[in-house]
């Protein structure tokens, strides 16, 4: 995991199923080419409130916008994951503390694998994902 890995909405796209794929894998938001539609037309990545494509929206004098309000929601009780904890964790920490906290967090207690936020299950071993799952946003 790595900086780049962080989407300025806060979410790791080093745990998404389409960065983990082995055929076409997707590059994460802030790669280059190669996104599916949904992330290369992100109304989040191309706000225009933010300086750059790459700016955290934690910055934002909007944070939490409607945008992030409605992603927080969808992600946390689907798959477990709080956006807003990440972008303080960042903000708190560092974005160090945060992937190394993140790579950490996201093995698989199994085979040691790295888990994918979207999935019940480890990709690689079909153990079950400790991660995933709702979770109710404070």
């Amino acid at each position: 995991m790595k900086s780049a890995d962080i989407a300025p909405c806060g979410i790791n796209c080093s745990l998404c199923s389409g960065f983990l794929r082995k055929k076409n894998p997707c590059p994460g938001c802030n790669g280059p080419g190669g996104k599916p539609a949904y992330c290369t037309d992100c109304k989040i990545r191309l706000c225009p409130e933010k300086a750059s494509e790459r700016e955290l929206c934690g910055t934002c004098a909007q944070y939490p916008c409607a945008r992030m309000k409605s992603l927080r929601k969808r992600y946390a009780l689907k798959y477990g994951v709080d956006i807003y904890e990440n972008i303080a964790s960042i903000r708190n920490g560092g974005m160090d503390a945060f992937i190394a906290q993140e790579t950490e967090k996201w093995v698989c207690p199994a085979c040691g694998e790295r888990l994918c936020m979207h999935k019940e299950t480890c990709p690689s071993c079909e153990a079950p994902n400790p991660n995933y799952g709702p979770v109710r946003p404070r």
